[in-house]
């Protein structure tokens, strides 16, 4: 495995599959919590009680990045997130891939300004953001969807210069798409599938996956586990479906 979050991927794997003696269904959510930056004092000193992230963000009243965001998207709130999507709505996206755009925590106070700015210049209909220290300090803490490849890909080569030197805090078990692990890609689970997000989906299966081969004594579980994952049709060398259609002459 290649790359920052190829190997932040495979260390995840590692720790699970030798510390952690619990049902896949733990295992599962071990794994996608894993790259969560710890709450602790400075955190609280930097952010603020409950939901004073807002204003690191630019997103209390009055702030420029909700100023800008209000003029061309309708915000929701949705459990853990603040939703966005263009206003009018015409139709429900029916998204094909999704970018991960994953800051360090104390970056984004200059971060997501430019982050917003990318989103409206470059048309995204639709993105979410973790609501509270708590989602601020989740690795996929802002998450756009695309219609379309070509899309995103404009999007990530906008970002790119925008976001240059921001420190990466990167999403495990997506694909690298630029800034060493600061934007990545993701894909829907197959129609029908019971995961409600790409990661869920893949962790469930890693997990599942883990903990059959620590039950066998047998060998490698994080090996059986890969292996595992490309017979159900991904690449655990870049986190995508083999039929994905994505290859070396992709922009990502």
């Amino acid at each position: 495995m290649n790359g920052r979050l190829a190997q932040l991927s495979l260390a995840a794997l590692r720790m699970a599959a030798d510390g952690l003696r619990a049902e896949a269904e733990v295992v599962a959510q071990w794994l996608y919590r894993f790259g969560t930056v710890p709450r602790g004092p400075a955190i609280d000193r930097d952010f603020g009680p409950e939901d004073d992230p807002m204003a690191v963000l630019g997103m209390t009243v009055g702030g420029a990045a909700r100023r800008l965001l209000e003029s061309v998207y309708e915000p929701s709130f949705d459990g853990g997130w603040y939703s966005f999507a263009r206003a009018p709505v015409r139709a429900q996206i029916q998204a094909v891939c999704k970018l991960y755009v994953s800051p360090r925590p104390e970056a984004l106070a200059d971060a997501f300004p430019r982050i917003a700015d990318a989103f409206v210049r470059n048309e995204v209909r639709s993105f979410k953001v973790g609501r509270g220290i708590e989602g601020l300090l989740r690795s996929d803490k802002v998450v756009a969807y695309f219609e379309d490849r070509a899309h995103l890909a404009a999007v990530v080569a906008a970002l790119g210069p925008a976001l240059a030197g921001c420190p990466a805090q990167g999403v495990p078990f997506t694909a690298e798409a630029a800034g060493d692990g600061l934007l990545s890609l993701g894909v829907d689970p197959p129609a029908g599938d019971a995961a409600v997000s790409w990661r869920s989906w893949v962790t469930k299966r890693l997990a599942a996956s883990l903990t059959a081969a620590r039950a066998t004594a047998d060998g490698d579980p994080v090996a059986a586990a890969l292996a595992d994952l490309r017979l159900a049709g991904i690449d655990p060398d870049r986190w995508l479906p083999t039929a994905d259609g994505l290859d070396d002459s992709d922009p990502l």
